[in-house]
């Protein structure tokens, strides 16, 4: 009796720490899609934000034309990014990301908080990348929501490093 209880025993910790491992991996997968829609998306961001600025300001387009409305100019630079394919990238990469993501679903206990904080920065990167795709407003407010959101997940993503480096190792 003693034999099979310590045999049982002995099976749900292998069973709990192999759900652990899996779950760690498809965290260190989901984190580093992660990091690359972030990425990307800020740099678009970037772009959008300069092209709009320079249109508004300097009447010129990203190619240097004169140009006296600025949706010309992000007619063009939103041309260069699809005729680029870094749309597609972003949205392949949001994509990526959120399938990554699920596969996180239904954590190990021990796993739990890790989970949900990383839920909630993923919910942030993909706004970014909402942003990135199709901007709105105005120069300003897409700005102030572009600033907001990249300080929010930098912020979340240092706690996040900080808490769970353990989970994000990768085992050889």
């Amino acid at each position: 009796m003693k034999k099979v209880m310590l045999l049982m025993v002995a099976s749900l910790i292998l069973a709990s720490c192999s759900k652990e491992k899996k779950f760690d991996e498809n965290l260190q997968n989901a984190y580093s899609q992660m990091v690359m829609t972030y990425a990307s998306s800020s740099l678009i961001c970037s772009y959008t934000s300069s092209a709009w600025r320079d249109a508004i300001y300097d009447h010129k387009t990203p190619s240097g034309k004169y140009c006296s409305d600025f949706n010309d100019a992000l007619k063009e630079q939103f041309d260069a990014y699809r005729e680029s394919g870094l749309l597609d990238t972003i949205s392949v990469l949001k994509d990526h990301l959120q399938e990554a993501t699920s596969l996180l679903n239904n954590p190990p206990s021990s796993r739990k908080d890790c989970y949900d904080e990383f839920v909630d920065i993923v919910a942030d990167v993909s706004a970014l990348a909402r942003m990135a795709i199709d901007p709105t407003g105005s120069l300003s407010s897409f700005n102030s929501s572009v600033n907001t959101t990249t300080e929010s997940i930098s912020r979340k993503l240092d706690q996040f490093k900080i808490k769970y480096s353990a989970f994000l190792k990768k085992e050889d």
